[in-house]
This record gives C-alpha cells, structure tokens and sequence, in this order.
C-alpha cells in the first residue's frame, strides 16, 4: 500500500495533493486556517472552539511540546483514536507509546513541525499501533503557538479506514 504525504508551509498555498483528502481532514485544515490570528502566525490552543467543529471532536488530538529535553506529551486523545485502538491517553508521553523501530521517524516529524511551523498530511498505513481491523489511515499535523510564533502544542486529525470499506 503505498503512502501519500506532504509537508506545506503554515502561510503558504494548500498543495493539490489535499484535494483528494478525506472531508474531515479538509474541514480541519479549513477551521484551523480559519483561526489563525489576522495579523499572521499560528493559531494557539485558547483559539479553538470544539464548539465550532464538533462532528470533528473524535478524530482530534494534541500533543503538548515540551523542551529542555523536547519531548510530546498527549493533552488530548479523541475518541476515534481509542476506537481504533491507540494504547495512549492523556498524559502519556508520545516516545512512551511508539514502537522503538518508528521512533526516530516519526519524532522527526514532529519536530519539523514544531521547528520549521510547517503542516504534515499523510495518507497511508498505520505508523502507530492500531487495531488490527485498520487497514490504512489519514492525518493532518498542525502547529499550535500561544504567543502566534513558538510551537507550543501539535493539533492532530486522523481519519480511519476500516478493512471492512468504512471510512471514520
């Protein structure tokens, strides 16, 4: 199964690539482009309003960045992730909860992420353990700054496919 990705920045265009995203996933990128701060730079946490996309409250997850070592803390782990199976909850650290193998992948994800501001779209198989009825899935990585300019917190967004067909 091959894997679909691409890396964009947070003020630039939205590649091609997303106009075959899952609706979930384009409503996301839309909302979080939609609170982003007028003047420029990132969005922070106090800007979302789960109130504004509640059909996307189950496929939502943040992970607090926290330096001095950098290290991802779960803040939220939404329902649709633990339906499919995630072992994580909130609190736990992100390293804690990765097979050793896909660590240094998918930490430096995160950190372009949290370095460059940049947003992350993948479609493909599970890099993380899930349960074994999911056959691939599709997420957004999106960066967070309470100050509009220092990653603070990564907003996630997955979408599961089912190997039974269904899409949630």
């Amino acid at each position: 199964m091959e894997t679909e990705c691409c890396w964009f920045p947070h003020d630039g265009p939205v590649p091609r690539d997303l106009s075959t995203a899952h609706p979930k996933i384009r409503r996301c990128l839309d909302y979080w482009q939609a609170i982003r701060p007028s003047g420029g730079g990132l969005p922070a946490r106090r800007d979302l309003d789960p109130i504004a996309v509640p059909h996307l409250l189950p496929h939502l997850w943040l992970l607090d960045v926290e330096d001095a070592p950098r290290r991802y803390r779960y803040r939220l782990v939404g329902g649709a992730m633990v339906d499919a199976g995630l072992g994580a909850k909130r609190g736990d650290y992100f390293d804690e909860t990765v097979r050793s193998e896909d660590l240094p992948g998918l930490l430096a994800i995160l950190d372009r992420i949290s370095e460059q501001r940049v947003i992350d779209w993948r479609r493909g198989p599970p890099a993380l353990d899930h349960d074994r009825f999911v056959s691939r899935l599709e997420r957004i990585l999106m960066p967070l700054a309470a100050d509009g300019d220092n990653v603070d917190i990564i907003l996630g967004c997955t979408v599961f496919y089912w190997s039974d067909g269904r899409a949630d």
